[in-house]
Formats: C-alpha cells, structure tokens, sequence
C-alpha cells in the first residue's frame, strides 16, 4: 500500500516540475514583418502576447530546429533570406544570430530531424533547397536545389530521419526521397512520388506520431489523403481518404493560385482553398483549414490502420485561417487569421469539435505558426 504521504510528495513534486516547463507560441506576419511571441497557458487554454519584434519585409514560413534553440524565418521578398534567432531557454525571447541566402522564395521552411539541415519549398519557383546548419546555428551560403513540378508547397523529414517527403500542389504529387546525413543529398525513392487524385493540390504535411503514416491536405479538394511509409525503403502506399468540405459550404472545386492572383479575384465563385494540416499529440484527431468559408474540419484517426473519418466543420472567428496547431498537450487549438486582427485559441470537445476560449493581438497577416515547449 502506498502511504498517502508518499501520493503527496510525489505529486508536489510532478507539479513543481510542470510549474517550470512553459509553452510558447511564435506566429510571424508578412504585412508588417513581425514576429509575435504568445504564451500558451495549458491549464485555460489562454494566450498572452509576450512581445513583437521586427524581422523583416514579408517575413513568413519558420522553423523550430528540434532542441528548440533556434528558429529560423525566411523573408519571401528579395534577396531572400533566412534569419537565425536564438531562443532564451526560459523567456523564450529571440536573439537575431545571423542570416543567410535562400534560393528563391519560399513558401515553406522545416530542418530534418537531426538539426543538420534546413530545407526548404519554393511555390513560384518550383523546387525544393537543402542548406547546412553548423554548430553555432549558421545557415551555409550553398543549397542543394531540386526543380520539382509546378508549385512545391512543403517539404519534412520523417520521423525516422532517413526519409523526406514533399507536397507538389501542381503535379498532384508527393516527392518521396532518401537523404545522405552526411551531405544532405536527396535521392528519390522509386520513381520519386506517390499520386493523389486528379486536381488534388497536396500542399502541407503531418506525420502520425508512432512514423507509420503520412497525411496531406488537397488544397483545392478540401480531402485528407493518407499513406503508409514503408520503413525499410521510405515509399508511399495509399491507405486512406476523406473530404472535409461538406456540402453545405457550398463551395466549388478550387483552382491553384498564382502570386499576383492569389485571392482569385477575378472570379466571384467561392471555392475551396484548404491551407495547413495538424495532428494532435496522441496521433488519434487531425484538422485542416479552409480559408474560404473561415473553418477548420476535423477528422478521426484510426493510428493502427491509418484510417480517416470526418468528424465536422466548424466556424472560426480568425478570418481566412491560415495556420493552425496544437497547444503540447493537445487540449488546446491555436489558429490565426490572415485577415484578422487577433490570434484564438480554441477548447478541443471528445469529437472534434471547437469552443473559442481565449485571443490575443495579432500582427498584420498573421499566418505561420511554431509551438515552443520549454524544458524545466
């Protein structure tokens, strides 16, 4: 029998073990250059802007390298750039380290799992870079560049390591590929992608946390379109799909957008325009956006059999969403609005769905989003 005297020094200890771990929240904003520090509190599911510092023009996709040190900030005007901010351990402050060059206009930015490598997608310009991170956080000069097919739109390394994946909006593909640790090199595995269905757009991607699948939203079909990773070749095999756009939207099948036509207006049909795709932490609920309607869908997830099921849509209040993600314990759903002045954040029910809980001052577009567990 364990003495309760035991139960309550073990739980003074847990909670003064948690009273030293702190969830940030970093979200950058094009229009006005910021980047926006949020504190994420995981007990109300609260956000408190902390501080907005400025990081340049159009500054947009970012990075968390894994032992969250660093993150990285890519500017998507010219000379594009990527900025390296050291993260104060227990502020969560950022410190400007240094900059290097990209190779065009990124879209989206991730390092593999070890640290070593930045990568990155370019929409406009269709390819994927891979550049080298030294020890003291410097982005090497030199990329590995790879064309791809029109409109690259992510790009992530697996949960092994071993293999990177990456959605190309345009070709209807995901680019599957093997990468040398020691050089960053990328090396296509099979015939280099796996299809998804005709006038897809695959553009971001989530892992299931136990490595055994990959999703990737459509933004034009509003689907979730999973796949099983082979662990010994890192290929793709179709397991599952679902649509998250019910009918009571209302929307037309999308169309792929071109910077000087992104809002499509030209043309009065609302259409889907899924965005940005998140798993919870336990790998059992997943979310996409879709930026039309201002809504996010959610889905259930079978973890052995990589099975989906849509669950809902449901409204929010952050105008044409952009980004989304879980608060660390998966309670909580952090969403800007690239049209809205605030950033929400979201109470999770047992079946999907959403209640506003919380918001927080926004910069200017607000869009990409990182989620920053400290140690304690």
């Amino acid at each position: 029998m364990i003495r309760p005297l035991v139960i309550a020094s073990v739980l003074a200890s847990t909670l003064a073990t948690s009273a030293h771990a702190a969830s940030f929240a970093y979200i950058s904003s094009p229009n006005d250059g910021l980047i926006s520090q949020y504190r994420l509190d995981e007990q109300s599911g609260a956000i408190t802007l902390v501080e907005q510092i400025p990081a340049g023009d159009k500054v947009n996709p970012m990075a968390l390298s894994p032992d969250g040190t660093l993150l990285f900030a890519a500017q998507r005007v010219a000379p594009f750039t990527v900025l390296t901010y050291r993260i104060d351990g227990k502020s969560g402050h950022l410190e400007k380290l240094s900059q290097a060059p990209l190779a065009d206009s990124m879209a989206y930015l991730s390092t593999d799992r070890s640290g070593r490598f930045l990568m990155a997608a370019s929409y406009g310009g269709a390819l994927l870079s891979v550049q080298a991170i030294e020890p003291n956080g410097q982005v090497a000069d030199k990329a590995l560049i790879y064309k791809t097919g029109p409109f690259a739109h992510s790009i992530r390394s697996d949960l092994s390591d071993r293999f990177v994946y990456a959605g190309n909006l345009g070709a209807d593909k995901v680019l599957q590929f093997s990468q040398d640790k020691r050089t960053g090199v990328l090396t296509p595995i099979g015939d280099g992608y796996a299809s998804t269905a005709a006038k897809t757009g695959p553009r971001h991607i989530a892992f299931s946390p136990n490595g055994k699948f990959l999703y990737v939203v459509g933004e034009l079909s509003g689907t979730v379109t999973g796949y099983a990773i082979d662990e010994r070749s890192g290929a793709l095999k179709h397991v599952s799909e679902a649509n998250g756009i019910p009918a009571s939207l209302g929307l037309a099948h999308g169309e792929a957008r071109s910077a000087a036509n992104n809002d499509l207006k030209d043309d009065p049909t609302p259409r889907i325009w899924a965005a940005d795709i998140r798993l919870s932490p336990d790998g059992t609920l997943l979310y996409i956006t879709e930026r039309t309607t201002s809504s996010v869908s959610a889905f259930a997830v079978d973890p052995d059999s990589g099975s989906l099921s849509f669950l809902g849509n449901y409204p929010v209040e952050e105008k044409q969403p952009r980004n989304i993600a879980f608060f660390p314990s998966g309670k909580w759903l952090l969403v800007t609005g690239e049209k809205s002045q605030t950033v929400g954040s979201y109470a999770i029910g047992d079946k999907g769905q959403i209640k506003r809980v919380s918001e927080a001052k926004s910069g200017d577009g607000a869009l990409w989003i990182e989620i920053l567990q400290t140690k304690p």
